[in-house]
């Protein structure tokens, strides 16, 4: 390696660390504010540690083998703990109400780190056997039978890890679409509430574990990381860094509708189970509900949510997700955004506006949303409906003509 290479991957091992333990820092300040930031900070703060092994092989080189291999072992266990905890911050921003046997639950998703952090620890304690050094003459079966148990060992925690992660991955990516079917029972447009950027980093940081993890059992076995410490670095410091500047960012729309979705039940069966309200007066309702739309134009208001809708409509908030839910066969989002479209569409055939300045007088807050919703209900992008239409109003003048 050269001075120059070393340098470089020194000063992204201190970025990284300097990122982690401001991000944790930070996190851990806002714990009573915002609940979340409590895992949050754990999280970062584990993340870190991770990175015990490059700041042992890049800052302390001249330091004994053994602590070398024990930093690496710590890597190696340390990583088993991002997945859960990465997973119980996604839920806690994602609104989901925590039930009394949630705390057992969330316990089982720290089984299989802490039994990767025994499993470290015994390897650590027997460096010997564990490096893969060839026994020495007169060792006793026991011996063996425990190098052959680290070693399986080894093999079978790393498959575990990566089975963790695209578990956990899969896990967040559902937890994310959850959420957003959520918002959709209570908020008319969903944008920055979303998460997207959840399913970004679940995949990323899914990639940063899994060549980590081939890059310390490499080294643990005695041959070279061939993915190279610096591009390692590199990578981790990206990952640190994004995860820090989307997660920590103020948003206080989310924050408010993440309380929002606490309060509220997670099953519409135990949600309504309890509801004396019956087919004539979910019919009452709708009609306000329609009248607010027709003729009042609610829907324009491009913050619209199921309460304020209920409000205006002087019926409970539980009673109009029933009604459009149960009697109308619609959420919430679904209801709004089709008579924005409804209004949208002759619009949008005349041309004389542009499609941007038409969905925000519908009450759309972006032009991807939109275009989302409008070929959602019409089966076509405004551009090619507009199309459609001139080419309909062509045939029918040409059919006068003659």
């Amino acid at each position: 390696m050269t001075f120059d290479t070393h340098v470089l991957l020194a000063a992204s091992v201190a970025a990284t660390l300097s990122v982690a333990i401001l991000a944790t820092l930070l996190s851990w300040s806002q714990r009573r504010i915002n609940p979340s930031r409590k895992v949050l900070a754990m999280f970062f703060a584990v993340f870190g540690a991770s990175e015990v092994d490059s700041v042992v092989a890049v800052m302390i080189q001249s330091s004994p083998q053994f602590l070398h291999a024990g930093a690496e072992l710590a890597g190696f266990a340390i990583n088993f703990w991002l997945g859960p905890l990465f997973f119980i911050y996604i839920r806690d921003i994602a609104g989901l109400p925590r039930g009394v046997g949630d705390h057992a639950r969330f316990a089982g998703h720290f089984l299989l780190p802490s039994v990767a952090t025994l499993f470290a620890l015994g390897a650590f304690l027997h460096l010997e056997v564990a490096s893969g050094a060839p026994l020495k003459a007169g060792s006793s079966g026991m011996e063996a039978f425990f190098a052959s148990f680290l070693h399986y060992g080894f093999l079978l925690l790393s498959l575990a890890l990566a089975l963790q992660w695209v578990l956990y991955c899969v896990w967040v990516l559902y937890t994310q679409a959850h959420h957003v079917e959520r918002l959709k029972q209570y908020y008319a447009s969903t944008e920055g509430l979303e998460l997207r950027w959840v399913s970004i980093l679940a995949t990323a940081l899914g990639i940063y574990v899994l060549q980590h993890l081939v890059g310390q059992v490499l080294i643990l076995q005695g041959t070279g990381d061939f993915i190279g410490p610096l591009l390692d670095s590199f990578l981790v410091f990206i990952v640190v860094l994004s995860l820090a500047l989307w997660s920590l960012r103020p948003s206080t729309d989310l924050d408010s509708a993440t309380r929002s979705l606490a309060e509220i039940d997670d099953t519409e069966d135990k949600r309504y189970e309890k509801s004396a309200l019956d087919s004539a007066q979910a019919e009452r309702i709708a009609r306000k509900l329609l009248r607010a739309m027709e003729e009042d134009c609610l829907y324009r208001d491009p913050n619209l949510t199921l309460g304020m809708l209920a409000q205006h409509a002087g019926v409970s908030l539980n009673y109009v997700s029933q009604t459009l839910n149960q009697h109308l066969g619609q959420s919430f989002f679904e209801f709004v955004n089709r008579w924005r479209i409804k209004e949208a569409m002759p619009l949008v055939a005349k041309g004389e506006t542009t499609v941007l300045s038409i969905a925000y007088e519908v009450g759309f807050n972006s032009r991807s949303a939109f275009y989302s919703a409008f070929k959602r209900e019409t089966g076509q992008t405004p551009s090619a409906y507009k199309m459609s239409r001139s080419q309909e109003f062509a045939g029918v003048r040409d059919a006068y003509s003659r």
